[in-house]
């Protein structure tokens, strides 16, 4: 274990101390100083029981990092555009991904997406090939057509360009559009859910994307060099954007921390980067224990529960 969590552990006031050894005591197991975190009281952050960091916007997923950027799509002309964010989201069914009574169905069968009507998200139409129908006005819901690129679903973007036809870059990940929220996303083993404007943290109309199923305690399988969130506000994993901030260090958004970490509040030390673990598994430090935090709702990796290490 590392020499600052050591002396970090050290500090506790005794009073902590005898406190936990009295919880362990009456619930039948073995005093262990790891038990000055796990028996400590929950959080309060909303939505309860989550103790993942909760948002500074009204986003049920926090805002990205402060870049402030979801996918800045590059307009190939289909029709005029801000280059916004390329999102998935209104409030839920706020406005639709295919046609509604405001879109329409062009000659060749596509139901575009009003108010431009330049293309359809889902099913994607109405671009030419390598191109991808992509909102780029966060604000009305307009869509073009974007140039494409080659990034696979889950892996790290800041613009659509980067990632394969057809996919957007919704929360620093490329991920295809959705029509419905709440239905199973074919493809990406999530959900479709609405998208949020990074910045403002409002609803973009028009814009739903699925989720990316991945496992928290090795993201690299299906996030490439991003890193895998437990998103407490439906309770389901999501790629998205690895932050910079090391094991125990303090963090302030979801996503500061690096891959296979996440922002957790610690019921001493407040919100900090910890480690994914198996409860009732070996996988932390001697003197730390793999706190159940998320109750009934916790994810599970293999087939076993997962919690953080305190």
């Amino acid at each position: 274990m590392a020499l600052h969590k050591l002396s970090r552990m050290f500090v506790v006031p005794a009073v902590l101390v005898v406190a936990c050894v009295v919880v362990a005591c009456a619930k039948g197991e073995s005093p262990d100083l790891g038990l000055l975190t796990a028996e400590a009281t929950q959080p309060t952050e909303p939505p309860p029981p989550s103790q993942t960091l909760p948002s500074p916007s009204p986003s049920p997923k926090p805002s990205d990092d402060d870049s402030g950027t979801g996918s800045s799509a590059s307009s190939s002309g289909a029709s005029g555009s801000s280059g916004g964010s390329s999102p998935s989201g209104g409030t839920p069914d706020a406005g639709s991904s295919g046609g509604t009574s405001s879109g329409g169905v062009d000659a060749g069968g596509c139901a575009t997406v009003p108010p431009s009507n330049a293309c359809g998200l889902s099913p994607q139409c109405g671009c030419t090939a390598n191109h991808t129908c992509d909102v780029t006005n966060n604000t009305t819901g307009a869509v073009s057509c974007v140039v494409s690129g080659g990034g696979p679903i889950g892996s790290s973007c800041t613009t659509t360009s980067q990632c394969a036809n057809g996919l957007t870059c919704g929360y620093n990940t490329c991920r295809p559009y959705c029509p419905t929220t709440g239905a199973a996303c074919v493809g990406t083993g999530g959900q479709c859910t609405p998208y949020y404007d990074p910045t403002a943290g409002t609803a973009v109309p028009n814009s739903k994307v699925c989720t990316v199923t991945c496992d928290l305690r090795s993201p690299s399988a299906a996030c490439g060099s991003n890193n895998c969130i437990f998103d407490t506000t439906i309770n389901a994993t999501d790629c998205d954007k690895s932050g910079t901030k090391a094991l125990y260090a303090a963090c302030t958004r979801y996503n500061d921390c690096q891959q296979g970490l996440a922002c957790t509040k610690h019921p001493v030390y407040g919100f900090e980067c910890e480690k994914w673990c198996r409860i009732g598994q070996n996988d932390c430090g001697s003197l730390e224990t793999c706190t159940d935090v998320y109750g009934a709702t916790a994810p599970s990796s293999g087939g076993a529960k997962l919690g953080h290490c305190q």
